[in-house]
């Protein structure tokens, strides 16, 4: 029987806001994995039966039982040996009975299932189900078809009961029993749910749309509409082309009993592209989207389905300009079509113009005007356009230029260069990388030509940091060449002698300037983690949030980058920096920061997001710089109650229900509606009440009234109180009276216990990570902020499951950023055994000249396991990367699940 509880019961608002279903997962041996989902009891507590049965897949070996509600999670390992599985030949049962389903709400049936090793000619099975009270439901008897029985038990929409119901089955001598649960059918708020079983499909894969209507009708409406086609093909097609590729499905969808419908589609029919489902009626409709990409686990989907490129990076004078873009289609209430409006700059920022002659009676004017290059397309039916131009010499000259796509109030940009193979003066310094995006432990190899007649030119190297390395070549002949060796792991640009600092990580976008005596030339490279599918992106300017959507009282971290261009005054360099604004859907201003780049051309800010400014809704984020503007969105979602009927009130809390002299009471407060208050009087009183003149500085804990209205932050109003050492034990209660009421809430101040030498440790603070099945695991062993808190790393620990038969051809391997090997089978190895010994269950060595306790198992075992941590009960694991090797084959199965501890720093 798996048993728990939780701290709160937690809802979720999506799809609706209904109570959080708490989910076990099992997993084991053999491909075992078994799912149970559930909901706490009135007690906070849940209960799951877990059998040890052949029947239903079970073999001897390891468990991992993990239980996820909402975003807290736990786990277990359990392990059953041959003698605790129950086999269908033994003396138990040889009946083995479940539910197609764990949990039911009314409306539903419950498909029960039945199996047997032992066929009884003439007889039946009886069946019986139970409620919660222990009144019998169903009743029936069944007979094999094979070895298998089955039955459906509906469950009533009348006065349901609901809890735990038991199935009983008995077939001759052969008895099983088993449980599911009935819960109340949360309704949703939106009339029609709508979801697919997944975001991103492979060609062929099954689409499998689900979902409920508030509302009982025969059927609801279908439409599959493919809103795009794949940027890979949009690139080389031309829009009739296009127009073939789009999809487009109507049907029907029927309801079952209990409202819910499924409908499911193959994708093999479909192109690789954007989808949009829709399913509605007169009452409602809802919409989801859906992608087919060629690689489902590799794709990451960006932010904004908008996008502009060109066909190629680089034309030349007299060359044909392809311009491709994508838009989400929209259309007016005239049903008039949207055109995309492109414009191009040059990298300063200035549009390209051109000097045009008005008409006046039909004949050319005299006065010619300066008009801007400008260019438009009308998308077709998936949103894609493209654009044909030619690079004339008259317009473009050799450079970098920025193109603007603006539809609908959104913008994207894309960047191009331009040369001219006759401009023999513009070719004195000619540089380029041998590719655009590497990986780790890769070689940059960066060639050149020069005709100045200079013996040598300077480089420097600029990191996604800022921070800069400077360097040279020698030319020779005219040519020139410069090679920088990418570190093998992550985090080795770290500057190791600041031990606290944050940690520069290798992947990013790299600037290496190539500098003569007359001009300077900037070529650009990317570090990836996945160098076969990722490309380099370079724009003049772009903006970001460190999330899509906020809720009331979170921070919002604004980030960038831009490609800084030197700008001059009269008086010598001018002040460099970009315009950050946050606005609202209709352009009202709330926050304006002019903010200062680092070494590497990145800004970055942080605003409070209080309630009483930001409601739910869309924000914009802009930023300016140079006359290049980049934007994007993010959304709010306000979780303070708004219901303006109810009567005003004030919930207190406290962060315990008992204290000790000198400690901290954290106080908190929210009130039922989003209003601002200007008073709040809170005391603390003792609650001894035979005392008749109790009163603050009687019986209290001393001290005037505190106005807690003034420490309102986001939402809620805090008040950190200090119990005074010398104050006196007993019941005491914190008093806030308001003109709309007094508010009381409860504590105890008690004894401090005493807490023995040996126990007293820093308070600590765990990372888990389970079921890894990688080869190779690098583990970031650095101090971070977890929870608001600063923590340093303090133990690593870790197992490693094998099937069983393999336990001596699996083994671990830890080596730390150096190459130092702590734990393995190789004789380099610090320990390569068990530490358990008559005198103790630990061995102490030197891992990069300070002292750590290991304890390890030994290999060989089907659970494998080891804990790392300092000599010193003072210390901590000092910031560093460490590699987890699983020694195997590559068609060998192995789990690894490990765990960092941290100590709170101090």
């Amino acid at each position: 029987m798996i048993t728990g509880n939780v701290s709160k019961r937690i809802f979720q608002e999506k799809p609706s806001v209904s109570e959080q279903q708490l989910v076990i997962t099992i997993d084991g041996p053999d491909k075992f994995y078994k799912t149970i989902t559930l909901y706490p009891d009135l007690n906070l507590k849940f209960k799951a039966p877990f059998k040890l049965d052949k029947a239903q897949g079970v073999t001897a070996g390891t468990y991992d039982v993990s239980v996820t509600y909402g975003v807290a999670q736990a786990s277990v390992l359990i392990s059953a040996d041959a003698k605790q599985v129950v086999t269908s030949n033994g003396e138990i049962s040889e009946l083995s009975i479940t539910a197609d389903k764990d949990t039911y709400i009314p409306g539903q049936t419950v498909l029960v299932s039945a199996s047997t090793t032992k066929v009884i000619p003439l007889e039946g099975l009886k069946l019986s189900v139970y409620d919660p009270k222990g009144s019998q439901i169903y009743t029936g008897k069944l007979y094999p078809t094979k070895d298998t029985f089955s039955a459906n038990v509906f469950m009533t929409t009348v006065k349901p009961v609901y809890g735990t119901y038991q199935i009983v089955a008995d077939y001759a001598t052969q008895h099983s029993e088993t449980i599911f649960e009935l819960v109340q059918d949360v309704k949703d708020t939106e009339k029609i749910v709508l979801a697919t079983d997944k975001k991103y499909y492979a060609l062929g894969d099954s689409i499998a749309i689900s979902g409920r209507s508030n509302k009982y009708v025969a059927a609801l409406d279908l439409e599959i509409l493919q809103t795009s086609i794949s940027q890979q093909l949009g690139k080389h097609a031309t829009s009739q082309e296009t127009n073939k590729n789009v999809f487009k499905l109507a049907d029907q969808v029927r309801l079952e009993k209990d409202s819910t419908f499924e409908y499911k589609v193959s994708s093999s029919s479909l192109s690789l592209g954007d989808y949009r489902v829709t399913v509605s009626k007169e009452f409602g409709k809802s919409v989801t989207y859906f992608k087919i990409v060629e690689d489902p686990t590799a794709y990451s989907e960006t932010k904004d389905e908008n996008f502009v490129s060109t066909e190629k990076a680089t034309y030349d004078i007299g060359g044909k300009l392809v311009i491709i873009g994508h838009v989400i289609p929209k259309i007016r209430s005239t049903f008039e079509a949207i055109p995309v409006y492109v414009e191009i700059k040059n990298e300063d920022g200035k549009p390209i113009t051109f000097i045009g002659q008005g008409k006046t009676a039909g004949k050319p004017s005299t006065n010619p005007q300066i008009k801007t290059y400008s260019l438009s397309a009308v998308p077709d039916i998936s949103g894609n356009y493209q654009i044909d131009a030619t690079i004339t010499k008259s317009l473009f000259l050799p450079g970098n230029y920025v193109i603007t796509a603006k539809y609908a109030g959104k913008q994207t940009s894309a960047t191009f260069t331009v040369t001219d193979s006759l401009d023999i003066y513009n070719k004195k310094l000619v540089v380029s990388t041998d590719k655009t995006v590497y990986g780790l432990g890769q070689t940059v190899n960066l060639d050149g030509t020069i005709t100045t007649g200079q013996s040598a030119v300077q480089i420097v190297l600029t990191k996604p940091d800022g921070k800069t390395m400077s360097g040279g070549s020698k030319v020779d002949n005219n040519k020139f060449s410069w090679t920088w060796q990418i570190p093998q792991k992550d985090f080795a640009l770290a500057d190791i002698r600041d031990q606290r600092g944050e940690k520069s990580t290798v992947f990013g976008t790299y600037k290496i300037s190539i500098m003569t005596s007359s001009e300077t030339k900037e070529v650009f490279f990317k570090v990836s983690e996945d160098p076969a599918n990722d490309t380099l992106s370079i724009k003049p300017l772009e903006i970001t949030t460190d999330k899509p959507v906020y809720n009331t009282g979170e921070k919002l971290t604004i980030s960038g980058s831009a490609i800084k261009r030197q700008q001059t005054t009269s008086e010598g360099a001018a002040l460099d920096r970009v315009k950050v604004q946050v606005k609202t859907s209709t352009n009202k201003l709330i926050f304006d920061s002019s903010l200062d780049f680092d070494n590497g051309g990145n800004f970055k800010t942080t605003y409070d997001l209080p309630v009483t400014i930001f409601k739910d809704g869309t924000y914009k984020v802009t930023a300016t710089y140079q006359k290049i503007k980049a934007e994007t969105t993010f959304e709010m979602k306000n979780n303070i109650p708004k219901h303006n009927d109810e009567k005003l009130t004030l919930s207190l809390n406290t962060d315990k229900e008992e204290y000790s002299p000198g400690d901290t009471v954290h106080i908190s407060g929210s009130l039922n509606k989003v209003i601002f208050l200007d008073q709040l009087n809170l005391v603390i009183l003792s609650e001894d009440k035979t005392k008749i003149n109790c009163g603050t500085s009687y019986c209290g804990l001393g001290g005037k009234p505190i106005n807690l209205a003034k420490y309102y932050d986001s939402g809620l109003y805090k008040y950190d109180y200090a119990i005074s050492p010398s104050a006196s034990l007993g019941n005491y209660v914190i008093k806030v009276e308001a003109q709309f009421g007094t508010f009381t809430k409860t504590f105890k101040i008690v004894e401090k216990k005493a807490i023995p030498l040996d126990m007293a440790e820093p308070q600590k603070i765990s990372e888990k990570f389970n079921r890894i099945t990688d080869s190779s695991i690098s583990i970031s062993l650095m101090e971070k902020t977890i929870q608001d808190q600063t923590v340093s790393p303090r133990t690593l620990q870790g197992s490693l499951v094998v099937k069983r038969g393999a336990e001596s051809k699996i083994n671990i391997q830890i080596s730390t950023e150096s190459g130092q090997c702590i734990i393995g089978q190789s004789s380099d190895c610090l320990v390569s055994k068990s530490t358990t010994t008559s005198n103790s269950d630990y061995s102490v060595v030197q891992i990069d000249d300070a002292g750590f306790k290991i304890q390890y198992s030994g290999p060989g075992a089907v659970l494998e396991k080891f804990t790392i941590m300092p000599e010193s009960d003072l210390s901590v694991i000092q910031n560093s990367v460490w590699t987890v090797d699983i020694i195997k084959e590559e068609n060998q199965y192995s789990k690894f699940y490990y765990e960092v501890t941290y100590n709170i720093t101090q």
